[in-house]
This record gives C-alpha cells, structure tokens and sequence, in this order.
C-alpha cells in the first residue's frame, strides 16, 4: 500500500524534484490490518503485484477527479503476467519465458490515452522481442497489434491496449498468465465511456476456450494458440465534444467503426469518402 501510494504522490507532486527519502516524509499510509492490501500469514500472497495494482487505482481514482491536470483517467491496470514453457523443437531443451504485457492508458483533460505502454506498476521487466520468441522458444507469434476494440470512447479517446498471439511449434507447452482488470473495467472520467477488459482466449484445433482472466500450466498441442487481449484505457470528456476531424482521423486509421463513430460521437461520415455528412440524433451541430 505505500509503494502504491508514494506511485500517485509522484504522479500528483512537481515531476522535476528528485526522487528521495524526504520526498515521502510527509506522506502517512493508514491501512487496517487483514485487508488484501495488508496481507499477512496464513494468507495468500501469490501475484502480489497484482494487489499492488489495484491499491495504486484505488488511490488515483480518489484523486483524480480533484487532479485531472495531473491524473487520466483509468487504464489498463494488470500486469498481465505471462509466462510460457516447452521443450524447443529445435534443440530438444526445455525452454522458459516470462513477460508483462503493454496496455492502453486513459485518455486526460487534453490528450487521447497512450496505446500499447505498461501498466502504472511496472516498468523493470519487457516484452519479450517477436524475434527472440520465434528463434529461442517453440513458439511463433502470428500477430502482434493493436487492439482495436469498443471502449473508452470521449471527448480524448482512450489508448488502446495489444493482442499477441503464440501458436505452439513444439509437441506441447505450458500457458501461465494472470489478467487482472477482468471483470471492472478502466474508469472514464468526465463523461467519458469506460475502457475494456484484459483476457485470455484458447484456440484449439477442436474448440476455442475463453474469456478466461487467468490459467495455470495450460497445456497447448502443436498448432494452437493462446491469444493475450490487454484493454484500452477509458476516456474523458463526452465523446460527442470531439472534434469532427478527429472522428475522422480515427475511422480513416481503423480505430473507430463507421457505427461506432455514429452510436458513441454522433458524426455521420460517408463510407466511401469519409467526408462529414451530418450530425445523428444524439449530437446536434
């Protein structure tokens, strides 16, 4: 609870002043005991870092409403802890690897949401490189990509999170991952819709598994895939204040449908020019 605290001070205080062990003096955590944030034996404690994650957006959902200058709106939140192992069909060596997964961010008073960044709560470990997975691992990622989903619609959209797929090259692996923000979704602020969820889903050559929030030791033949989705961020303000021109940008780069651009910003663009035609009904000009 106070590594998530001092996370919000230092987002909230003057970025420029180093940081120090005076910088928290002031600060005071009261938590009670036997709470999820204050564990304590026998309790569970596995993927603690997810708890962490979950008292850093408590925090700043408190605050953000009083600092919107200083706190977006809600992002994608999890970790999203992967973890992936085998036998490397090339080598005949068990191989292993683990990895977070980027996110897309909430958008602010006067910016869209960052696609694709890591959570608020992590920033010492990587993605593993396409390139690194498909030459080491037995596994070959088919896509790597935006995450072009509803959600986080505003007046500042919110950022967009990532799919990434692995098909097992080798006789069998092994999926480990824990998806938080499952089941509440990235918060908008301002009127701004709420973003979307992180998720896994299973594709086998008999049937498809999911959405799932977390599995252990899943087991894959060759040719399937897990498929990682990581949510979009909300977004702030009333989606019908955006910009026509920017509607338009969004459709034209494939991040906004043509119905969605009609249903959550009220714009009607022709759908072979893109050019404006008119205000629907829930917007007027």
């Amino acid at each position: 609870m106070n590594s998530a605290a001092r996370v919000i001070l230092k987002a909230c205080d003057d970025t420029s002043i180093p940081v120090t062990d005076g910088t928290f003096k002031p600060l005071k955590v009261i938590c009670p005991d036997g709470t999820i944030f204050t564990a304590q034996r026998p309790s569970a404690i596995s993927c603690y870092w997810e708890t962490l994650s979950y008292a850093t957006d408590l925090i700043w959902r408190a605050l953000a409403p009083v600092l919107p200058n200083r706190l977006p709106a809600g992002h994608s939140l999890s970790i999203c802890g992967t973890c992936v192992s085998g036998i490397n069909p090339d080598t005949g060596e068990l191989f292993i690897f683990s990895e977070p997964q980027a996110g897309g961010w909430g958008a602010g008073v006067d910016k869209d949401g960052e696609s694709g960044l890591m959570c608020s709560d992590d920033g010492e470990t990587y993605v593993v490189p396409v390139e690194v997975c498909e030459q080491r691992y037995g596994v070959m990622v088919d896509q790597y990509a935006l995450n072009i989903t509803e959600g986080g619609a505003g007046k500042y959209r919110g950022g967009f999170g990532l799919i990434r797929d692995y098909r097992a090259t080798s006789e069998s692996i092994y999926y480990t991952g824990l998806f938080g923000r499952f089941n509440i979704f990235p918060w908008g602020m301002n009127g701004g819709h709420e973003g979307s969820r992180n998720y896994l889903m299973f594709y086998h050559n008999d049937r498809q598994v999911g959405p799932l929030s977390h599995v252990a030791q899943y087991e894959l033949k060759k040719g399937e895939v897990v498929r990682l989705h990581s949510g979009t961020g909300g977004g702030y303000g009333n989606p019908i204040e955006r910009p026509v021109e920017k509607v338009q940008i969004d459709v034209k780069n494939g991040y906004v449908s043509l119905e969605q651009a009609v249903r959550d910003y009220g714009v009607i663009l022709d759908p072979i020019t893109l050019a404006f035609v008119k205000f629907s009904g829930v917007r007027k000009s």
